[in-house]
Parts: structure tokens; C-alpha cells; sequence
């Protein structure tokens, strides 16, 4: 590859300068983007002492297993429903629907 660049305007005070440049060779072909056809999903039951803690454990772990079937995965949702709470509010317990799609 060969870069070819030349001065063209200089601002009177020094703070900017503008160049006119070219540039030749070889370029390297990109690997094409994965694409995602694999749709995946996976429920996790996770309690927590709030709703919060709870469905994000379960978040955590469902990806988590999405993950380990390898290869990588874009649209994430998640989605969450109240399986137990204690009575006096101390502990929650949700299922945790993680779906995304996936390369392979």
C-alpha cells in the first residue's frame, strides 16, 4: 500500500492545517457479519429478597445456558413471571425467559 499526501492550506495562526491525500494498493476482503438464524430461549426459576434480584439471577443463568451451546447471539429479550413470594415480602421466586438469536 502506498500514501501519497500533500499541504494545502495552513491557518495564519498555525492551529489548523488541511492536506490532500491518496491512497493505493491491495485491500484485504472482510469476513462477511455472522447472521443469527437460530432462534434460542431458555427459562430459569431464581428467587432473590426483591423482584429485581430475582429476575436478574434468573437472566443471568437462562443466558448463561444460551451461551453455552456456543456461538454468539443478538436481540436479547427477557421476560419474567412471579412463581412465589414470601408473605412478609423477604424472598421472590420467578421464572426467567431468556430468547435471542444465535449463529449457529
Amino acid at each position: 500500500m502506498s500514501v501519497s499526501s500533500s499541504l494545502v492550506y495552513t491557518a495564519p495562526d498555525g492551529s489548523a492545517y488541511v492536506y490532500q491525500a491518496a491512497a493505493s494498493g491491495t485491500c484485504v476482503t472482510q469476513t462477511p457479519a455472522p447472521s443469527y438464524p437460530v432462534p434460542r430461549s431458555e427459562t430459569r426459576q431464581a428467587g432473590g429478597s426483591t423482584p429485581s434480584a430475582a429476575v436478574q439471577a434468573g437472566s443471568q443463568a437462562a443466558r448463561a445456558a444460551i451461551l453455552a451451546a456456543g456461538g454468539s447471539c443478538t436481540g436479547w429479550t427477557t421476560t419474567s413471571a412471579l412463581v412465589w413470594a414470601a408473605p412478609d415480602s423477604s424472598w421472590h421466586v420467578y421464572d426467567v425467559t431468556a430468547s435471542a438469536s444465535c449463529a449457529n
